[in-house]
């Protein structure tokens, strides 16, 4: 049940806006550089499901930008070799949205969801 006294009242149009991502910006990004803050969290989650690890396999907790874990030398290295690759033999490579900005090959490519590399059929 209402009730509405006699007054005036006056309504105030609100307009929430979203803020606007910015560049991930660290002397600790040195691969992944020029990304959104968002589309650089998407990478890290692709990353997280190609090996099937979590972020503390190569970041240290508490301090992501630190460089004390060498599986994160090591991930950054994959990284370099990725967008080499990809450079080399996909330059034309336009990712559809909710895909790796790295390219055609992708973490996933040889990992497929494990934290070591899968062989090819054969390369035992």
């Amino acid at each position: 049940m209402a009730l509405l006294l006699g007054g005036s009242f006056s309504f105030v149009a609100v307009s929430a806006q979203a803020p606007t991502p910015t560049v991930v910006d660290s002397p600790a990004v040195k691969v992944l550089t020029g990304l959104l803050a968002p589309e650089f969290q998407e990478e890290m989650n692709h990353m997280v499901q190609a090996l099937g690890v979590s972020c503390g396999t190569c970041h240290t907790r508490g301090n992501f930008a630190s460089d004390d874990n060498p599986k994160k030398i090591t991930a950054r290295r994959m990284l370099e070799m990725t967008k080499a690759i990809n450079n080399q033999f996909f330059p034309d490579h336009k990712p559809k949205p909710g895909e790796s900005v790295l390219g055609r090959v992708t973490c996933y490519t040889c990992h497929q969801g494990q934290a070591t590399p899968k062989l090819p059929p054969g390369g035992d």
